[in-house]
């Protein structure tokens, strides 16, 4: 039962390490075209929407989260005072790393576990439905809206950016 629970986390994984090469480019971008570090963490795609910084943050800690909650394991607090690109990236990594401490085993009884989130008192999740109908679409959600204001700033990066490349067999 734990398979599909790895494959959400190796999902994830897969994005943070999409996220490090974007926000890498966005540093270097950045540089080339004279924006500030402020400029680009600022940047949002609608006024009332979380700025990029907000949205990269959001990736990481909705990343932790996903792994903790179905592996039992603690679940660090990270500052949420990042005020550089190379500060996010820095804080993307140290999320990376910190998911592969947590060990496949940790993972064997995930789909027995019931998800409270505590934002929502009271309440619990089946692991099945939180990374179904939460985890992975607000994990995502914030991964793309991050990805969409460095479009919408007109840093040129596309699809293949943000999938990240692709495991390709021989026939």
């Amino acid at each position: 039962m734990s398979e599909k629970y790895l494959f959400c986390i190796e999902s994830i994984q897969k994005s943070l390490n999409s996220l490090i090469s974007i926000l890498e480019k966005a540093q270097t971008w950045a540089k080339e075209t004279g924006k500030s570090d402020e400029d680009v963490l600022s940047a949002r795609l609608a006024p009332d929407m979380f700025p990029f910084v907000k949205q990269v943050t959001m990736v990481s800690d909705n990343a932790k989260g996903v792994a903790t909650r179905l592996s039992g394991t603690e679940n660090p607090a990270y500052e949420d005072n990042e005020t550089t690109i190379a500060k996010l990236i820095n804080r993307v990594k140290k999320t990376r790393e910190f998911i592969n401490t947590i060990e496949e085993q940790d993972y064997t009884d995930a789909h027995q576990k019931q998800i409270v989130l505590p934002y929502i008192p009271g309440k619990y999740q089946t692991a099945q439905d939180y990374v179904r109908d939460q985890a992975l679409p607000n994990f995502y959600f914030h991964f793309v809206t991050a990805y969409a204001i460095l479009r919408n700033q007109g840093m040129p990066i596309g699809k293949s950016d943000f999938i990240g490349g692709l495991v390709l067999n021989d026939l």
